[in-house]
């Protein structure tokens, strides 16, 4: 194919919430497709907030560590441009883990962690949803909301970073269990689009009144908190839990900068006493062992109309590290935030 293309490399190691200056745009060489490989054409990149994890200087937890120039590197939706292995095919669409840039060669029978690259019927939906409600964060909130916590019709869960692309979903999996979902998100405009939605309360966390606002959209309390942030919010939550309440910690990107010990005050005895005396259940997991059966749940209930699956996109690699680093400062978009890097042929 020849020629040159963009792509997006660590340029410093985040110290705290990454900057769009810890990147840089490069040009490269196109790659070419060798022997059982083939050549994608990326088309949306995922700006995933666990990619942080493999931006600090020290490993200290997470699946891998970038080195100082090296391509970043996430899930991503590809087309397939050449191909050298009997399970692609030209004009095909995937969605696998590859570099943060215009154009990548992947050998399918030599995966990453996350196996080789998944084909996609663009007749079911866009394929971007394939990084959304139809791929990681659709599986992490479903193992979260179905496995992890175990929420039942009648229960009520409030979720916390609501508006986006997990929280999201796990409201509307909620509703479709027939729960009572109650979403905490920052900002009027989130907090309205989560009703559109389906959820049943909202509580906005950057409003003088949140803990009031909490309380009255928790009125019996709340049998399930769906755990995305950690701090202050997780804080106001605690007290409102049942006895026996479930908490499934999908995420903490509160102290997503942070090492093994954060600034004080040390708010752990507080925890502690909240998890003894209301008997709380605290569950880690990962999404990806929703599997296929969480994705086909998923597809059901969006075919029924009682799931949507709301994206903000930006334009062009170059937005990449300015995307990336909006999901640790704050943005206004809901959903899952997806980086348009070409358009589909």
């Amino acid at each position: 194919m020849g020629g040159t293309m963009k792509q997006v490399v660590l340029a410093a190691y985040a110290r705290g919430n990454p900057k769009p200056s810890d990147f840089r745009i490069e040009e490269a060489p196109v790659p070419a497709a060798g022997d059982g490989e083939i050549l994608l054409r990326t088309l949306y990149i995922a700006v995933d907030p666990l990619i942080r994890f493999s931006l600090d200087e020290t490993l200290l937890s997470g699946a891998s560590r970038m080195e100082l120039g090296a391509v970043m590197a996430g899930p991503s939706v590809c087309q397939v441009v050449a191909s050298n292995h009997p399970g692609y095919a030209p004009g095909d669409f995937v969605e696998g883990r590859t570099p943060w840039a215009e154009y990548s060669a992947v050998a399918p029978d030599q995966p990453d962690y996350r196996g080789p690259p998944r084909k996609l019927d663009p007749s079911l939906a866009p394929v971007s949803a394939a990084l959304g409600a139809l791929g990681g964060p659709g599986q992490t909130a479903y193992e979260g909301v179905v496995n992890a916590a175990r929420l039942k019709a009648g229960e009520t869960i409030v979720i916390s970073a609501a508006a986006g692309a997990v929280g999201s979903m796990a409201g509307q999996i909620a509703k479709a269990l027939g729960a009572r979902a109650v979403g905490i998100a920052g900002g009027a405009a989130k907090c309205r689009a989560l009703l559109d939605l389906g959820f049943d309360a909202v509580a906005d966390y950057k409003a003088t009144g949140f803990a009031d606002q909490l309380k009255a959209a928790l009125p019996e309390g709340a049998d399930v908190y769906f755990e995305n942030v950690g701090g202050d919010v997780t804080m106001a939550v605690l007290p409102l839990l049942k006895r026996g309440a479930r908490m499934p910690v999908c995420g903490f990107i509160a102290y997503y900068g942070m090492g093994m010990e954060g600034p004080g005050p040390d708010r752990l005895p507080g925890f502690y006493r909240h998890i003894m005396a209301k008997g709380l259940e605290i569950k880690g997991f990962a999404g990806i062992f929703a599997g296929q059966a969480g994705l086909n749940a998923i597809a059901g209930w969006m075919k029924e109309g009682r799931i949507r699956f709301p994206e903000a996109v930006v334009e062009g690699i170059e937005a990449a590290p300015q995307a990336f680093s909006s999901v640790f400062t704050g943005h206004d978009h809901v959903g899952k935030l997806l980086v348009r890097v070409a358009p589909e042929a």
